[in-house]
């Protein structure tokens, strides 16, 4: 879902829909598995923190590696990763999307020079996906895509719909088979019994 703000700047038409909720979703695969695993005594946000980045960062790489994505190229792969969707560069960051405080969101990366030295006034030409939980990290996680003029203004964002859903158990029962009565009738003795019963004897 693209939202907009009043500068009506709007997305390229290199980020399609199908693309960005795609990397949407790989973000949030790893933001969940990493906190479904890593919940032990011993982990602190600081090392959950560090497990989702890097849980996150080589999936992108490895997504990229895959070949099956022909729209995605990695052009940085270290810690400061930069990956292109299309051709338009993109980062990543976990962070506050209304109030963010990591670099990745604030400041413009090398490969992401030349597209805003080019772009008009108000128009959106940095581009950096937030995985945001809220303040205080308790909500369920959210996608959005920022674009930031040439000015570092937010011209536009796109949200992701991809909102965790517990389903309701609803349990399947077997289709009822009826059982017959069973017959009962006074057992019959065979043939020789008697005999075996007078020759065991008091």
């Amino acid at each position: 879902m693209l939202v907009l703000k009043p500068s009506v700047s709007r997305l390229p038409s290199e980020l399609k829909e199908e693309c960005l909720q795609l990397v949407a979703s790989w973000l949030l695969e790893e933001w969940r598995a990493t906190e479904d695993d890593l919940v032990r005594d011993t982990d602190t946000p600081y090392t959950r923190g560090t497990a989702r980045f890097g849980r996150q960062k080589q999936r992108i790489l490895l997504e990229y590696l895959s070949g099956r994505h022909p729209w995605l190229k990695v052009m940085n792969g270290g810690l400061d990763i930069v990956f292109a969707i299309n051709g338009i560069p993109c980062r990543f960051s976990n962070d506050d999307a209304d109030a963010p405080k990591k670099r990745a969101v604030l400041e413009t990366h090398l490969f992401q020079m030349p597209l805003l030295e080019e772009a008009e006034p108000g128009e959106a030409a940095r581009f950096v996906f937030v995985i945001d939980c809220g303040a205080d990290e308790s909500s369920d996680p959210r996608v959005e895509l920022l674009g930031f003029s040439n000015a570092d203004e937010v011209v536009c964002r796109w949200i992701s719909g991809g909102v965790r859903r517990i389903g309701e158990a609803t349990p399947s029962l077997p289709a009822a088979v009826e059982v017959p009565k069973p017959v009962i009738a006074p057992k019959r003795r065979r043939d020789g019994d008697d005999e075996a019963v007078a020759s065991a004897g008091p």
